[in-house]
């Protein structure tokens, strides 16, 4: 066991089996750290998310090594914006209770993401009332996002308030995870100018560099089921959010509808109805630009490596807001990314940085179409930019090396000088 002997929790209101990128990265984040002796427990509710394995699980169970307990909070499939809000409340509502009433024998320390949009709030409350510490690990910037998409009106009381409860979580917080420079920025100038900016970590999500994995397009099943193989194929896969600009992409493909070139776009979210409605304004939906629901999880490796090039898409005014697990991804599969957002955001510096693909400005539908037009008529670019991306995923961007970080963050111990430990023990 690591030396510190504590008992972390990882708050999340996604684990697996559910299938949304949070649920993800935070079991791979979980399981890691169990992996790397940390004394570590999951408390999270039941899945939800629309692709996910929705039957009932189990409130004590253990995964990978992980003990893990659900919460038992009612939860519906998030297929609409009031279903994702109910289910947000009930979940920061009764782990707030639960964990400000639970006998605790012991040291805690909290581990949390934003997502419910309230938890910053909520787990700060917790841990100012029991004496926690805590690590705030920040995938989305509340109130930021609501106010960006109009859900929330910018200085009124609401938002005030919302903003100087999330000021207080990052001050009073051990650790802060930004996702990227421009997202530390973000946090930076939100809490205040007495904020310790020492206690902002900069960790990158990540991708499993072992199950995503460059693949020729004549080697993959789903080009061939697709129709793919022959043609110039533009992928974007993921949630489709009002917060992702595919209109973009969308009228790209309208300036190409003449070229050999396949726009595929996979996912499931509030926007793709309005998306799919440009798609037919423009008259290229189903010819042009095609439409596929989530792909079962087991074909993740091929789905997503069954392009030429990968799309990542950012709705301007979001720069360090968010930033889209989808780059290291499409980075993974070894393809060139066309990034549609400012050139300041941090996934446009990633892809400038390594030479691994192209930024074009939300709106500029013509410079999208010109770049994806370069690609088709120009292979060796696609490959040599391809290549760029899974070296510089490799270098950076991998599971084991985000881990690695988050490890040393909350011990204070690097994992090199753990192994030295362990061998002189031997």
């Amino acid at each position: 066991m690591s030396g510190d002997n504590k008992e972390y929790l990882l708050v999340t209101e996604y684990f697996h089996p559910d299938t949304a990128s949070t649920g993800q990265l935070m079991t791979d984040l979980a399981v890691g750290l169990r992996e790397r002796d940390l004394n570590l427990t999951v408390y999270t509710g039941q899945p939800n998310y629309h692709s996910g394995d929705n039957e009932q699980q189990p409130t004590y169970s253990t995964y990978e090594g992980v003990s893990v307990r659900r919460i038992r909070a009612p939860q519906v499939r998030q297929s609409s914006l009031l279903r994702r809000l109910m289910n947000w409340t009930l979940f920061t509502a009764w782990m707030t209770v639960l964990l400000l009433i639970e006998r605790v024998e012991g040291e805690r320390e909290l581990i949390f993401v934003t997502c419910p949009p309230f938890m910053s709030a909520a787990m700060w409350l917790v841990c100012t009332v029991r004496g926690w510490e805590y690590t705030y690990i920040a995938y989305d910037l509340y109130p930021d996002e609501p106010v960006e998409l109009g859900y929330l009106q910018r200085g009124g009381f609401v938002h005030q308030v919302w903003e100087f409860f999330d000021r207080t979580a990052f001050q009073d917080a051990k650790h802060v995870v930004a996702l990227g420079p421009v997202m530390k920025q973000r946090i930076t100038a939100k809490a205040g100018a007495s904020f310790d900016t020492t206690k902002v970590k900069i960790i990158h999500n990540w991708e499993d560099e072992d199950f995503i994995t460059p693949m020729e397009k004549s080697d993959n099943w789903f080009s061939k089921e697709h129709d793919l193989e022959d043609t110039f194929t533009v992928l974007y896969s993921g949630n489709i959010a009002t917060f992702h600009d595919l209109e973009t992409l969308v009228k790209a493909a309208a300036k190409l509808d003449d070229a050999d070139i396949q726009f595929l776009i996979i996912g499931e979210g509030d926007n793709k109805d309005r998306i799919t409605e440009l798609a037919e304004e423009l008259d290229v939906h189903g010819d042009t630009v095609r439409f596929l629901p989530y792909q079962p999880w087991e074909d993740l490796p091929y789905s997503l490596t069954a392009a030429d090039a990968s799309v990542v898409a950012v709705k301007e005014g979001f720069e360090g807001i968010v930033v889209s697990s989808k780059l290291y991804t499409a980075m993974a599969a070894g393809q060139p990314v066309l990034v549609i957002s400012q050139p300041n955001d941090d996934e446009a510096q990633i892809v400038d940085q390594f030479d691994a693909g192209v930024n074009v400005e939300q709106g500029d539908a013509e410079a999208a179409a010109d770049a994806i037009e370069c690609w088709q008529n120009n292979p060796e670019c696609v490959e040599r930019q391809g290549q760029n991306a899974r070296r510089a995923f490799e270098a950076n961007f991998v599971k084991e090396t985000a881990i690695d970080n988050y490890y040393d963050m909350l011990t204070g111990t690097s994992q090199v000088e753990q192994k030295i430990g362990r061998k002189s023990r031997l």
